[in-house]
């Protein structure tokens, strides 16, 4: 049975909560750098076929997003409304730019 998003994430959120309750936000911060540096090596693999390499990708991208469900949770950011406001202003940027 599939939960939409927003459910999705808010589950993780209640997961990471209690296993980062003593852990800063710096922690986390470089474990998601950790991460996001796993997944830079897996693009410049290429002698892992596509098959297992795409397999993996999903993998680490999910733990990327694990442990950023954790940052959102520890820092208590409400993170529809932040990515809503990145976009918005990621839109405003790309009208500028094709006004300029």
């Amino acid at each position: 049975m599939a939960i939409h998003f927003e459910e999705l994430w808010e589950k993780c959120e209640i997961i990471q909560k209690d296993v980062c309750a003593d852990i800063s936000a710096t922690s986390i911060i470089e474990e998601v750098i950790l991460k996001l540096n796993l997944y830079k090596v897996l693009d410049a693999k290429s002698e892992i076929p596509l098959t297992e390499l795409k397999k993996i990708r999903v993998r680490v991208l999910g733990e990327i997003l694990l442990t950023m469900t954790g940052l959102s949770v520890k820092d208590n950011v409400d993170v529809y409304e932040a990515l809503s406001m990145a976009l918005q202003f990621r839109s405003l940027e790309q009208f500028q730019k094709k006004q300029a």
